[in-house]
């Protein structure tokens, strides 16, 4: 009863430290699990961002079709030949000023989209750096208690023999 007594801190110490390291991985993982659900999301928000930008584009460009379909009606309406001179030059700095309009939406949702996606690898980044700091701080749990144990060991005094005086 003695011995199993003097061996209770170390079976302690030694549960603790396993508790420690499995503690220390577990939290890494759900960081770095955590981390990568961020970069999933970031992707397709960028995702989502360029397809915006690309349906955005396409109503400037439909928005200047009708444009030029109303000027092309008032001019004609007025008797010009809508096909040559300045009515033809109305009609095509609509059409230029709306596809500039457009590849700028585009250029802009690219540049978005561009930042959400280096944000998604920075979170990557976070999580392997969560699961590999995990990986470094259960190792030192467990040196420290196997340190913590073996010095135990070496200072645990072994419990005396009672002597018996035999009449």
């Amino acid at each position: 009863m003695c011995v199993a007594a003097a061996a209770l801190p170390m079976i302690l110490s030694a549960a603790g430290t396993a508790v420690s390291v499995l503690g220390s991985i577990q939290q890494g993982r759900q960081e770095s699990a955590y981390a990568e659900y961020q970069a999933k999301q970031t992707e397709a928000d960028a995702v989502a961002e360029r397809s915006a930008a690309q349906i955005h584009a396409e109503k400037i460009r439909k928005a200047a079709r009708l444009t030029q379909g109303e000027a092309n009606a008032s001019l004609a309406a007025s008797g010009v030949d809508v096909g040559s001179g300045s009515a033809a030059l109305i009609n095509k700095s609509i059409g230029q000023n709306a596809e500039e309009d457009a590849l700028t939406a585009i250029l802009e949702g690219n540049r978005k989209a561009d930042r959400m996606d280096a944000q998604g690898e920075g979170y990557k980044i976070t999580g392997q750096n969560a699961k590999t700091a995990s990986y470094y701080n259960a190792g030192g749990s467990l040196l420290a208690g196997g340190y913590q144990i073996a010095k135990g060991w070496k200072t645990t005094k072994k419990a005396p023999v009672e002597e018996r005086n035999i009449n």
